[in-house]
């Protein structure tokens, strides 16, 4: 795949700058079976064509897909191709222009400057942590907080333990007061050992709120409940995708705490 960006610009409007992402996929195609003789290949891509017409008698088929396929292409910009040995078998192949959903800078940036603004005033005087292994999430979640001072967000377990192992060395308290955690079906048991290692790290352990950032379908919602029947304690469950709605609701309930 093939990625280029292109900065769009509309100087006669009161317009956002916004970069779009353009790509073009190379799909390719490879089977074994009794292939295409070449002096036939330039006639595969005609309507109601056959390459050899005892085959049409054998297996159903109009000679239209082939043209078909060609057409949408060539819509797209695209380049399609085949290459056969008769016998042995073929690849076909086609490249196909694609334009990401692309996200107008300055427009997310005022989101988020707006929602920023009116988190809970007890949110705003938390350390929070996100463990999540995917920076786009991580990043995504900072700037929900970018008016925290005190968010941390790391890609592995150790690190986050080492982050609070530090701060309670450096300043004699409890590094976090809400830990965000992506839990999947293959780290539960790391999850219950960090939560576990967190608690041990807290000056209270009531006081430590533990979120687990869950896909909603039934088998991570499951595994998500036994965990908590497992480990106890404050904790929350947030369903991806993370949305501003979502995170709101949660530190509502939070408020009480």
């Amino acid at each position: 795949m093939q990625l280029q960006e292109d900065i769009n610009k509309n100087k006669d409007k009161q317009t956002y700058g916004q970069i779009i992402k353009k790509g073009r996929l190379l799909i390719e195609i490879h089977d074994t079976g009794i292939g295409i003789d070449p002096d036939y290949i330039e006639y595969a891509w005609k309507s109601f064509s056959q390459c050899d017409m005892s085959i049409t008698k054998m297996h159903d088929g109009t000679g239209l897909g082939l043209s078909i396929c060609k057409n949408l292409v060539e819509i797209n910009k695209g380049e399609i191709n085949v290459e056969s040995d008769l016998e042995k078998g073929s690849k076909f192949w086609f490249t196909w222009n694609f334009e990401p959903l692309s996200i107008i800078s300055s427009l997310l940036n005022a989101q988020f400057d707006q929602t920023s603004c009116v988190l809970p005033q007890v949110i705003n005087r938390k350390r929070i942590l996100i463990i999540h292994p995917i920076e786009d999430a991580r990043n995504s979640m900072l700037k929900y907080f970018k008016m925290i001072k005190e968010v941390d967000a790391f890609d592995t377990f150790n690190k986050s333990i080492s982050a609070a192992k530090k701060y309670k060395e450096l300043n004699n308290q409890s590094a976090y007061d809400i830990v965000f955690i992506s839990l999947y079906e293959n780290n539960e048991e790391e999850v219950m050992k960090l939560i576990s290692e967190l608690r041990g790290l807290t000056m209270n352990n009531d006081n430590l709120i533990i979120v687990l950032i869950v896909f909603p379908n039934n088998e991570e919602n499951e595994l998500a409940e036994n965990l908590i029947g497992k480990v106890g304690g404050a904790i929350s469950i947030l369903y991806t995708p993370i949305t501003w709605k979502k995170l709101i609701n949660l530190f509502i309930s939070m408020e009480k705490i």
